[in-house]
């Protein structure tokens, strides 16, 4: 057959026939799009009525709009008599009142054109039957009445009051208005633009709620959203006002239509939050966001120059909690260490230079005092941050007395020179040298063995071998989250004892670091089982095996006191 020349998309008349399976039917969305043409139909209120009955729940929705004009444009999908004005503000699409489809409704209206009752049957709906146009008189508006199933649940009314939560109109319920909330209730800020009303949120913390409402119909959209380092989280709920071109997906009606109306809206909504954030006392946005802040605000300030005091990250920490934020102090620097071995050597750096006097963890003191910071990378390119010193460990020195490198001894790992130096970089080309007493540095297999972590000790430190323990868990101590390993408390437990072995060794002697683990142990195991007022001798050798359980007075001076006695 010949072929046309033109063509014109059109709508196939058996398409009416799957009216039915356009809308899922629910109630939410049967008084969604009920209301939505009452609002349209200019109303100022709406009410709605419920009887339930053995086998069916009349749902009776009454508005005191202007009518409906042509009751065939009321059944007609994708038609509507909607005015100009309406259809200029808005986009009605002639498809709410389908919501309705395959469900018994009587249809009564009375407009300054027309009055008229309709009685649609369910399978009239699909075009398949008349539908018979009869006279009506009543008041101006229309009245529409459906037949649902039972409600017995109270699902009825829950489904209600959230149509009318949100809704402009106000909405009564057998004859008691429902409650009605500010969709923006509790924002931090309302900014009204170009038809919406935008709600700007501090810290709010739900992020999985609806965040637009369309005139009662409340929809989930992510909606631009603007984190500060550290500090506030800034959100935006929109309220639709008058927004024309702003239209949602049909027929449903649960997405907002991706058009340029959607872009310029999110555009709005990034400008109503950071016109926000300037009006705050200070801001610490990232120098990225500090930058899209000024193509929406004139002389947007930079960040507040505050920063976290440098703190020393252990090992058995998954994440370093920052101290509060404070205004940096006109000696401050940066220090960005690479790991807990790292961390702990610079921290016991700055500690020695207090000389064993009480002070600020982050303060380095000397001829040349430093106050060091937590680096923030994402301050980078602010003024005040990139003029700060940052600093990294590059290398470190061990030196004998006469200034030679302190050669390894039998033990790679270990080593006791007379003064360690860690050596800095910055990067402006500078450096700085922190003398120190103890440096830690990671070996082969060092995160789980502690015989191979490298440890540097000056002869003359006055660390005690409970303080270097302490340092070699904070440095070296990971546990594994595996499911078949053992406890936290146990996996730090046997690590201690590990840990005070290798201390006692290399500040004591071999005899020292066995006594050492003995006593740990016993005093986690065994000492709670003494009675009170008693006392446990213990003799134990691979020949002999003694343990007696005297009275605290019976037991010698002589044997609390010999040599390799187990002392509390």
């Amino acid at each position: 057959m010949p072929l046309p020349a033109t063509l014109r998309a059109r709508v196939s008349p058996e398409a009416i026939t799957k009216v039915t399976r356009i809308f899922n039917g629910t109630l939410g969305d049967i008084f969604n799009e009920l209301f939505q043409n009452a609002r349209r139909a200019g109303a100022t209120t709406v009410a709605v009525t419920a009887e339930h009955l053995e086998d069916t729940c009349i749902v009776t929705v009454t508005d005191d709009g202007a009518g409906i004009v042509d009751p065939a444009d009321l059944v007609s999908l994708g038609q509507s008599d909607w005015s100009e004005a309406c259809r200029a503000r808005e986009d009605p699409a002639g498809m709410g009142f389908f919501s309705l489809a395959g469900l018994d409704t009587v249809v009564r209206s009375v407009s300054a054109h027309a009055s008229f009752a309709l009685a649609i049957a369910g399978d009239a709906w699909t075009g398949e039957t008349d539908i018979a146009v009869l006279p009506w008189g009543g008041p101006r508006g229309t009245s529409i009445a459906f037949h649902a199933p039972p409600q017995r649940d109270g699902k009825l009314e829950r489904c209600l009051e959230s149509a009318a939560r949100h809704f402009p109109l106000p909405v009564t319920f057998n004859g008691e208005e429902l409650k009605r909330v500010d969709f923006l209730a509790g924002a931090h800020r309302i900014v009204e633009r170009e038809g919406y009303r935008l709600g700007v949120y501090r810290n709010r913390t739900s992020s999985a709620g609806d965040t637009v409402n369309f005139h009662g119909v409340t929809l989930r959209h992510v909606l631009p959203q603007v984190k500060e380092i550290h500090h506030a989280q800034w959100s935006v709920h929109v309220d639709v006002v008058d927004a024309r071109d702003l239209v949602l997906v049909l027929p449903a009606r649960k997405e907002i239509y991706h058009n340029a109306a959607l872009t310029r809206l999110k555009t709005l909504c990034r400008e109503a939050i950071y016109q926000t954030i300037l009006a705050e006392p200070f801001h610490r946005l990232s120098h990225a966001s500090w930058l899209e802040a000024n193509l929406f605000c004139d002389a947007f300030p930079e960040a507040i120059a505050q920063l976290p005091t440098w703190t020393p990250s252990l090992a058995r920490d998954s994440y370093r909690d920052l101290p509060g934020f404070m205004a940096i102090a006109a000696d401050a620097a940066l220090y960005d260490d690479t790991d807990a071995f790292d961390s702990v050597s610079f921290g016991r750096a700055l500690a020695f230079s207090r000389n064993g006097h009480a002070g600020e963890v982050h303060r380095l003191e000397g001829q040349a005092p430093l106050t060091f910071y937590g680096p923030i990378k994402q301050f980078i390119g602010y003024s005040w941050y990139d003029r700060l010193k940052c600093y990294v460990r590059t290398g470190e020195r061990f030196c004998e007395a006469d200034g030679s490198d302190t050669a390894l001894g039998r033990d790679p790992c270990t080593l006791r020179p007379e003064t360690i130096t860690l050596e800095l970089s910055d990067q402006f080309g500078g450096g700085l040298d922190l003398p120190t007493d103890l440096a830690l540095l990671e070996g082969v297999d060092s995160w789980t063995d502690v015989d191979t972590v490298r440890i540097a000790l000056t002869k003359s430190s006055r660390l005690d071998p409970g303080d270097l323990t302490d340092y070699i868990i904070d440095a070296v101590f990971s546990p594994s989250d595996d499911s078949d390993a053992d406890s936290y408390d146990t996996q730090e437990t046997r690590f201690r004892y590990e840990a005070a072995a290798r201390a006692h060794a290399m500040l004591e002697d071999d005899d020292a670091a066995t006594l050492a683990v003995i006593r740990m142990v016993f005093a986690d195991r065994i000492a709670w089982r003494i009675p009170a007022g008693r006392t446990l001798r213990l003799s134990w050798s691979m020949s002999r095996k003694e343990l007696a359980l005297l009275p605290e007075v019976d037991v010698p001076t002589s044997d609390t006191t010999a040599p390799g006695a187990i002392a509390g």
